[in-house]
């Protein structure tokens, strides 16, 4: 069994799990009602943290991934900190309003930061860029001019 296939499956158990507790805490409130969807991101971040970490740590060239896998990893248990305080100490009712109103401003932060372009525009969205047919064509006619001239 590869290391690989060992870490995807170790991430999908992890979210099995949260969701699994988040719907017995809906179906069976009185036994898990102090489960919310805060102890469920906890879970989530602090499970696919440590996985991240530990792939990070243990990966053997050093390249931009290790390091991202590190950094993510570090990120993703900081939150899974948040999330266990925000369980914590706030009531339910706000959690799911709270995360919206973050993922909207990441997401206008977003837009700010890239000034409303596409992470995927290249070189196809510049003026006079010419995609593989035309190309090929003036390659082709560059192919008969060198043949006519010789």
């Amino acid at each position: 069994m590869s290391k690989n296939f060992l870490y995807k499956t170790l991430g999908a158990v992890v979210l099995v799990l949260a969701a699994v507790l988040y719907l017995l805490s809906v179906i069976i409130p009185e036994n898990f009602g102090f489960f919310n969807l805060a102890w469920a991101g906890m879970i989530l971040c602090a499970g696919w943290g440590l996985i991240l970490l530990v792939q990070g740590i243990f990966q053997k060239n050093v390249t931009v991934i290790k390091k991202f896998k590190i950094i993510s990893g570090a990120g993703l248990l900081i939150v899974a900190v948040v999330c266990a305080v925000t369980a914590a100490l706030m009531p339910s009712e706000l959690v799911i309003p709270i995360v919206a109103i973050v993922l909207a401003a990441a997401v206008m932060l977003g837009l700010l930061a890239t000034g409303g372009k596409g992470w995927d525009e290249g070189d196809n969205q510049a003026v006079g860029y010419k995609n593989y047919f035309e190309r090929k064509k003036e390659q082709e006619k560059q192919e008969q001019k060198d043949n006519e001239n010789n």
